[in-house]
């Protein structure tokens, strides 16, 4: 079933390029596809990091020196940060997908390679 997941989702992505659509309409396509799952990656990642910190914060602050739940909030408090870097590396990473896409190169972390990269349809 997996398989089956992963030979469709490619060829809905692939498609269009073999569909005698245009190069430049698919690459768009891709492009905004990878610039929505990145702002659904950072914004869902940056939020669950943040609450996760926010949660083994008052853990550890109310854990009146108690040593096991210290430890765990500790534990917590790291695992929000560990968090927090393989959001960034996902963002990254995407970034360098897009690049690649759009012919710009590089990784673009806080901007939007598709506006450059494709015209806007105007009706």
């Amino acid at each position: 079933m997996k398989k089956f997941l992963l030979v469709f989702a490619l060829i809905i992505l692939i498609f269009p390029l073999f569909a005698s659509a245009q190069v430049d309409s698919a690459l768009c396509t891709v492009c905004n596809i990878l610039q929505v799952a990145k702002l659904i990656v950072a914004a869902v990642g940056f939020g669950i990091a943040v609450i996760l910190l926010i949660v083994a914060g008052i853990k550890y602050m109310t854990s009146g020196g108690d040593e096991t739940k210290a430890g765990e909030a500790k534990k917590g408090i790291i695992n929000g940060i560990i968090g927090i870097v393989v959001v960034v590396a996902a963002v990254f990473i995407i970034g360098i997908a897009q690049g690649l896409v759009t012919d710009v190169g590089g990784a673009n972390l806080l901007t939007d390679p598709c506006e450059a990269y494709c015209t806007p349809l105007t009706p």
